[in-house]
């Protein structure tokens, strides 16, 4: 005799047994909508992050005398406002809410509009020194600085500029990084 299986042999006269075969039993839980919840929390995080990324990108630019001249029609939209902090003018508070801040007024063209920092204050800030924020208007006079005329940009993020020294000092590196093409 062989080892190998041999079909049993099958009688044609006896009826096949075509009854349906018991089922398998069903996936339960994380098994079946794992996958689905993975998905679906990628996506989730994509998304938020491309929220993030345009709402950064489509912020205006606006200059302190244009933000003030059309501060009524702005209203608490959101932009980023451009000009120099005044000399004497920054000073540490705490708001009602207990948070620290940095209340300062700028100025562009000779128009002056108070500000009051929530956000981290970059090592560069200084007076006279241009400064760009983020932020929208309130309208309250509590922290009332040069402009003191019943308005304060609520800021809560602050580019300086920096001056261009490292351009002089090292104006040869800049050089051969524009003639290979890596700086513009």
């Amino acid at each position: 005799m062989t080892d190998t299986p041999t079909e049993e042999a099958v009688d044609p006269g006896e009826p096949m047994d075509l009854s349906p075969r018991p089922g398998r039993p069903a996936r339960r839980g994380i098994r079946r909508w794992g996958p689905v919840l993975v998905v679906a929390l990628v996506a989730v995080v994509i998304g938020i992050v491309l929220w993030r990324v345009l709402a950064d990108a489509t912020l205006v630019f606006r200059e302190v005398d244009d933000a003030v001249e059309r501060r009524e029609e702005l209203g608490d939209d959101r932009f980023r406002m451009i000009g120099s902090p005044v000399s004497g003018t920054p000073q540490n508070i705490t708001l009602d809410d207990g948070r620290p801040a940095v209340a300062f007024s700028v100025t562009l063209d000779g128009v002056v509009a108070d500000v009051v920092h929530t956000g981290g204050v970059s090592d560069q800030f200084q007076p006279e020194v241009p400064v760009v924020i983020d932020g929208h208007w309130v309208m309250s006079s509590k922290y009332a600085r040069a402009a003191d005329d019943g308005w304060y940009f609520a800021s809560d993020r602050m580019l300086v500029k920096h001056d261009n020294d490292y351009r002089v000092e090292n104006q040869d590196r800049i050089d051969d990084a524009e003639e290979r093409g890596q700086y513009e």
